[in-house]
């Protein structure tokens, strides 16, 4: 299953009390850009908020940021890698997103059949 486009980003995140936090630190824009690009890696990957340690160098991230998040509550160790804490209730999880897809495909079988074969043809039935 292919992930989302996109991510939801709340939209007050540069004055959020844990990134405000974060920017104390020297490297804290870093560690604030490893955040963002974890929540769009995790969105386009359909992890459910889940960052296995390989994948750590493909988000701009270094142990050291790793663990500057997980010390503001942004990341939650896990035995390989890391979680965003709630995920599921901030984001779409790859369930929902599976579910959406195939109602649109429902969706899309039923609308061609009554476009191509009329309002009282069914045959979009026996084809799901």
């Amino acid at each position: 299953m292919a992930g989302l486009p996109w991510v939801r980003l709340d939209s007050n995140i540069a004055t959020h009390d844990k990134i405000l936090d974060l920017l104390q630190d020297r490297e804290g824009v870093k560690g604030a850009w490893l955040y963002v690009c974890s929540l769009a890696y995790c969105g386009g990957h359909g992890t459910d908020g889940s960052i296995p340690f390989q994948a750590l160098p493909f988000i701009h991230g270094t142990k050291r940021l790793a663990e500057m998040l997980v010390k503001r509550g942004l990341w939650i160790p896990v035995p390989d890698g890391w979680a965003i804490p709630k995920w599921a209730e901030r984001q779409q999880t790859t369930g929902e997103t599976r579910d959406i897809r195939v109602k649109q495909s429902v969706g899309a079988v039923k609308g061609n059949c009554i476009r191509w074969h009329g309002p009282d043809c069914h045959c979009w039935k026996g084809a799901i």
